[in-house]
């Protein structure tokens, strides 16, 4: 198997049918890392037939919720799923701050239920993380290593919210990198630089006034998300192979939303292969 990426939620905070809350799944041969996992990331991951005991590991890009909420599912889903034997700790790198506070309490509320499986089905062990926090940097920095997978993080603009970074993962067969949620800025693209494979967030905002959203509403989200040209402008800047669009905002109703996407990605002077991702689409380097 090449190295691929598979998207297990392309979509936002409001919901949209079909699509699951924002994740994405790296996978190199049998290593398995999944990065974010927002509301149904354990269906999509199912429906992949994706064994949750086999994943590596998780990161995560910033503390917002359609981001982070797939984790308790996630976790407890494993845990379950493992049964008689016992569940190893499943790793969890994160930038410093909200986010490793929100995984730190996962279990909070949860112990009655735990308490209950664990005396009616005779569980070895508890459900478990290892948080493994970084100090998010301006410039790549490497952040964890999973077999033959290195994985680097960067800052990267998500307006007021601090920290967000972006990932990219490094194999054999070649480099695929993970925005997260961000502006078109410089860290991503210094971080994108020759990649096969960018999936980028991306924001429409003549679509979300033509769905009546305040101007000033959309004037907010432009200053905390990518806009389709200027992304374009980057992924041509960067030589990236692959761009793959999600976090879409707002969702395509069509095939001429979609086709109208990648001509604004064009606009910004990228040629190379474009693709409006639906859930569960995978991209292989």
């Amino acid at each position: 198997m090449a190295t691929e990426v598979m998207i297990t939620g392309s979509g936002i905070p409001l919901p949209s049918p079909g699509r699951a809350g924002a994740g994405a799944l790296v996978r190199h041969d049998s290593t398995m890392i999944q990065v974010d996992a927002g509301p149904a990331t354990t269906l999509r991951l199912t429906e992949a037939n994706v064994d949750l005991t086999q994943l590596a590991g998780l990161v995560i890009t910033h503390h917002h919720s359609d981001h982070l909420m797939g984790i308790p599912d996630l976790v407890l889903t494993r845990w379950i799923r493992n049964g008689a034997h016992r569940c190893p700790p499943l790793p969890i790198h994160c930038p410093a701050g909200h986010a490793v506070d929100y995984v730190e309490s996962l279990f909070d509320n949860l112990q009655p239920d735990i308490e209950a499986r664990i005396g009616l089905a005779g569980f070895p062990d508890r459900p478990e993380v290892a948080v493994h926090p970084f100090e998010p940097q301006e410039s790549p920095t490497v952040v964890a290593t999973f077999g033959e997978v290195l994985v680097e993080s960067i800052l990267v603009e998500h307006g007021g919210v601090r920290p967000a970074v972006a990932y990219r993962f490094s194999t054999p067969d070649g480099v695929l990198v993970v925005s997260g949620d961000t502006r078109a800025c410089d860290a991503v693209e210094d971080l994108a630089a020759g990649a096969d494979i960018l999936v980028h967030e991306v924001l429409s905002s003549s679509k979300l006034l033509e769905l009546g959203l305040p101007h000033q509403r959309v004037e907010r989200l432009g200053r905390l998300h990518a806009e389709a040209p200027t992304l374009g402008a980057l992924a041509a800047r960067a030589g990236v192979g692959q761009l793959v669009l999600t976090h879409l905002m707002p969702a395509p109703r069509g095939s001429d939303d979609e086709a109208e996407l990648v001509e604004a990605i064009r606009a910004g002077g990228y040629a190379g292969r474009v693709t409006v991702a639906s859930d569960l689409h995978t991209a292989r380097v």
